[in-house]
């Protein structure tokens, strides 16, 4: 598995995508350290975080029924 490290640089992250008409205002947006954010893209691309959850638990769920 990748090892991200810290970069020390703090970017913007909007929580609901500018592709999904998400706004830059405070409330939408959350401050994370440079190499977090691009994992996040990496891992999850532009969904959103509630779509990401959703995803991560549909996959937890199908896993659960294989057993």
């Amino acid at each position: 598995m990748k090892k991200w490290k810290r970069s020390g640089k703090m970017v913007r992250h909007h929580i609901k995508n500018r592709v999904n008409n998400g706004k830059s205002t405070p409330s939408n947006l959350l401050k994370l350290d440079s190499e977090r954010e691009r994992a996040w893209h990496f891992i999850f691309k532009n969904l959103s975080f509630v779509e990401a959850a959703e995803l991560l638990l549909r996959t937890d769920k199908m896993k659960k029924k294989q057993r």
